[in-house]
């Protein structure tokens, strides 16, 4: 009988295990408890899962590539095949009680304004507007066949530029302008009349505020002011009357007032006239003649 006090186990004889020794080995073999005896496979007994699981990646996208390739797309019903290689809609999206026509076939068949009047713009996109003018002599409206050829040759410099037009009168040619793709247009006349004419003019093509501005002012006070607050157009036309002088306005223009770097100035005379070739920093380069009127076109140097 064991009369020590407590629950420790009682001695033992055996002498520990030594640190790292195998404890689950059997007595009398060196095979840990548990353990299965190795045996190896035989040669026929391994078989790969398949020849594709060796394929290299490449392949297999090359492959599966040309498998798309070779499938041909069939629409599952004959509305959605074009009829004489153009797209139709369905019927849903056709407009009711109205043959379907694209955009381009509406536009070939709408027919273009015609002019028959001098008081219309002749091309762009107020084309065909009429235009209200005065019945003063003093009014001289530049011709209709004059502006058109004028245009024509100064279409690539309008286009998203500056226009000034000098002595106005109507308001005709700054218009033009305007409805062939210039982004502003200045018109300076200065009678208060023929200024509220303009803006009339200017309600009627739709013209805002933004691409199109009024001055009532004399010629030469304008350019002088220009001149020092040094703005500047891309072309200006100068059309005043016949019996006007031609000196003083062409003076601030020869010093290069009102015009950019390679800005264009046309000058609307009678055909009698003759102006110089080259006057200070401007170069005449082309002289146009309709009837009895003439347009001299110099460029700023």
């Amino acid at each position: 009988m064991d009369n020590r006090q407590g629950g420790a186990p009682p001695p033992s004889n055996r002498a520990p295990k030594p640190f790292g020794e195998n404890r689950n080995v059997k007595s009398g073999s060196e095979k840990p408890f548990g353990a299965k005896r190795y045996e190896p496979r035989e040669d026929n007994r391994f078989q790969p899962r398949g020849e594709n699981r060796f394929q290299n990646r490449d392949e297999k996208f090359q492959s599966g590539t040309n498998q798309n390739q070779e499938r041909k797309f069939q629409p599952p019903n004959e509305r959605f095949q074009p009829k004489d290689g153009r797209f139709q809609p369905r019927e849903s999206s056709a407009p009711r009680g109205k043959s379907f026509k694209p955009k381009w076939e509406r536009d070939e068949q709408r027919p273009l304004p015609r002019i028959v009047s001098e008081m219309q713009i002749t091309d762009g996109k107020h084309r065909g507007i009429y235009l209200q003018s005065t019945a003063s002599a003093k009014v001289r409206p530049t011709a209709r066949r004059v502006r058109e050829v004028m245009f024509r040759i100064l279409h690539r410099r309008v286009r998203a530029g500056r226009f000034l037009d000098l002595c106005a009168g109507s308001g005709m040619v700054g218009l033009e302008a305007i409805s062939r793709g210039a982004m502003l247009a200045t018109f300076v006349e200065r009678s208060a009349k023929m200024c509220s004419v303009i803006r009339k003019n200017m309600e009627a093509c739709g013209v805002k505020t933004g691409h199109g501005e009024v001055l009532q002012a004399e010629a030469a006070p304008f350019l002088k002011q220009m001149e020092k607050r040094r703005r500047s157009w891309d072309v200006v036309y100068y059309d005043p009357p016949y019996d006007a002088t031609y000196d003083e306005i062409l003076d601030f223009f020869a010093r290069g007032a009102a015009l950019k770097t390679r800005g264009v100035l046309v000058v609307e005379h009678h055909a009698e006239m003759f102006f110089p070739e080259i006057f200070g920093a401007m170069k005449r380069w082309r002289v146009l003649v309709q009837g009895e009127t003439a347009l001299s076109f110099y460029e700023k140097k």
